[in-house]
């Protein structure tokens, strides 16, 4: 595990002041010190926050963690070596679906936090892409292809609601599960598999030369595709860890407004630190412009039918009751107009 540190050396001061805050912030006094662990899938994240200077005056010393798909976040959460970890907004629905004791809004163990996204539909989350050598027109034309996707977000929920939008199976096509969506989309790029589940930024390669190109996005299966941050309920629970949690998620949301209004700054550190073309970093500056979105109605709505829909087509081995998965008690924090 990569790990980064960043010491923030100054008190909560005027941000617990006034009770437009929730309870969880009554005062100043109250909130001790604390270091928050918050694990990233790469550094993109890390580095605009950092960026974009929101971290000074924090309440909290943080720690960043870089770890390498969802499934190493649930490890990482569970084993209590991070507090907060990244992964899409479906991996709690099969985190839950398959678990041996039924979760509910008070014992779940992990619930996800906060959830942003990219509203311009020009920037789907993610993508079931085809290389165009395979002919490949439809849905159905998908069996028996060569598949690369990795397990436990969103990427594969994708994989599975794609498969039943084609009348498919795992049995009817060959699986390819791979670490992360950074070594499905290598493969894809370099034509080792025919079919790919992942966001769309990283097989730019691909759709830019002709040599791939979509065939359903994440809007057409109805997946919601937020990018979340999932919290171990001991950490939403503790006093203390829950001050810093909010202060580290209102400062993300400050940093999304910087973000908007530097674009320019995001490319270049896109360059620099993920060591990525020039045509890329402006790819991906674009893609990742994003909001928090707030938890529950609407959205959890429609988590609740991807989740009905796994459950129906086999993709989970029991049906789940997504509220369990979602905490609102930081919306005041991530979506304070809400």
């Amino acid at each position: 595990m990569v790990i980064a540190r960043r010491r923030l050396l100054t008190s909560v001061g005027a941000l617990t002041a006034g009770l437009g805050m929730p309870a969880i912030m009554r005062t100043a006094a109250a909130a001790s010190r604390m270091r928050l662990i918050v694990g990233t899938l790469d550094i993109g994240i890390q580095q605009t926050v950092i960026a974009s200077k929101v971290l000074d005056g924090a309440s909290f010393d943080l720690q960043w963690a870089v770890l390498q798909g969802p499934a190493a976040h649930l490890s990482a959460l569970y084993s209590k070596s991070i507090d907060v970890g990244e992964m899409g907004d479906t991996s709690l629905n099969i985190e839950q679906g398959r678990a041996k004791t039924d979760w509910s809004d008070t014992t779940a163990p992990l619930q996800v936090v906060a959830g942003w996204k990219n509203l311009n539909p020009a920037f789907p989350s993610t993508t079931t892409a085809v290389r165009t050598s395979a002919n490949i027109a439809t849905p159905a034309d998908l069996r028996g292809k060569k598949w690369a996707f990795n397990f436990g977000g969103y990427n594969y929920v994708q994989y599975l609601l794609s498969l039943a939008r084609g009348g498919l199976t795992p049995r009817d096509v060959e699986p390819v599960q791979l670490a992360d969506g950074y070594a499905t989309a290598a493969a894809f790029n370099a034509g080792r598999v025919d079919v790919y589940c992942g966001q769309p930024g990283p097989i730019q390669q691909a759709l830019q030369s002709g040599a791939g190109r979509i065939l359903l996005i994440s809007d057409d299966l109805g997946i919601p595709g937020l990018t979340t941050f999932v919290a171990r309920r001991d950490v939403i629970q503790d006093y203390d860890k829950s001050v810093a949690l909010w202060d580290f998620l209102n400062r993300v949301r400050r940093h999304w407004q910087w973000y908007s209004q530097n674009l320019d700054a995001v490319e270049k550190i896109y360059m620099e630190k993920l060591d990525q073309t020039a045509t890329l970093a402006k790819y991906s500056a674009a893609f990742n412009e994003s909001r928090f979105r707030p938890l529950g109605g609407r959205l959890l709505r429609a988590e609740q039918n991807v989740a009905d829909v796994l459950f129906q087509n086999g993709g989970i081995p029991k049906k789940v009751d997504v509220h369990a998965e979602f905490s609102d008690k930081f919306n005041t924090a991530t979506v304070p107009e809400y």
